[in-house]
C-alpha cells in the first residue's frame, strides 16, 4: 500500500495541489511533501487516514496531522474513527499478533482540537478515560482543555473529576488541571482544592491554584441543567 500513496503524493505535486515546490534549498528540501498538500487535497488526505493496513501507519499519522492543520472540519468522523485505532491492542494479522500504534490516537486527538469542534468532545472524554495508553489519555486531556467551554458538560466534568481523583500520574493530574481551568466550569473547585492539598508535585498544586482562579463563577454549573 505504501507504493499506492507515493504514486498519489507524486501526482499532487505535478497538479499543483501540492504549494511551494520547484525552488530547491535547504528549507523547502526538508518540507515532507504531505506538509505542502492544500484544501484541494482533503478529500485524498481523508482517504489516507482510513486507511487500516497497518503498512500505511507512517503515511496514516502524517495525512491525519494535516487534516488538523487544514481544519478539516469535514474530516471529524473520520478523525474520530483515528481516535479509537487499536485501542482493542492486539489483532491477527496473518496469524501473528501484532500492536496497533498508539501514535495514531495521539495524533488524532491532537487534530481534533486544532479544528476546535464541539462535535469531537465525547469521543475525546471516553478516549481520556478509557484508553491504557498513558500518552493518549494525556493527548485527548489536552484536547479538551484546546476546546475550553465547548467542552463544559456533565459528562466531561464527571469523567475528569474521577481520573483526577484516582490518578497517581503528576503528569496527567496537571494537564487535567489545566483543562479544568479553561472549561471554567465552578463544580471544578472542590476537586481543584483537593489537589493543592493532596500528595502531588508543587508544579501540579501550582496548576490546581490557577485554575481555581480561571472558574466562571458568575456562569452557571453544568450540573445545574
Amino acid at each position: 500500500m505504501k507504493g499506492k500513496w507515493l504514486v498519489w503524493v507524486i501526482a499532487l505535486i505535478m497538479t499543483g495541489v501540492l504549494s511551494g515546490f520547484g525552488a530547491h534549498n535547504v528549507a523547502t528540501d526538508a518540507i515532507d511533501p504531505i506538509d505542502t498538500i492544500g484544501p484541494e487535497g482533503i478529500p485524498k488526505l481523508m482517504e489516507v487516514a482510513k486507511s487500516q493496513d497497518l503498512d500505511d501507519v507512517e503515511i496514516k499519522i502524517k495525512a491525519i496531522q494535516r487534516l488538523g492543520k487544514l481544519k478539516a472540519v469535514e474530516a471529524i468522523p473520520i478523525l474520530i474513527d483515528a481516535l479509537g485505532y487499536g485501542s482493542e491492542t492486539i489483532i491477527l494479522q496473518g496469524g501473528t499478533k501484532k500492536e496497533y500504534p498508539w501514535k495514531v490516537r495521539v495524533v488524532a486527538a491532537l487534530a481534533l482540537a486544532e479544528i476546535g469542534s464541539a462535535d469531537a468532545v465525547d469521543a475525546l472524554i471516553i478516549r481520556a478515560y478509557e484508553d491504557e495508553e498513558p500518552t493518549v489519555k494525556k493527548a485527548a486531556v489536552q484536547a479538551l482543555a484546546s476546546l475550553g467551554p465547548k467542552a463544559k458538560n456533565k459528562k466531561v466534568l464527571t469523567y475528569l473529576f474521577d481520573m483526577l481523583e484516582k490518578t497517581k500520574d503528576n503528569s496527567l493530574a496537571y494537564d487535567i488541571c489545566i483543562a479544568l481551568g479553561k472549561i471554567g466550569d465552578k463544580s471544578a473547585f472542590v476537586h481543584l482544592l483537593r489537589v493543592t492539598q493532596g500528595g502531588f508535585l508543587t508544579v501540579v498544586k501550582e496548576k490546581a491554584e490557577e485554575a481555581i482562579k480561571n472558574l466562571n463563577w458568575q456562569e452557571g454549573s453544568a450540573f445545574d441543567k
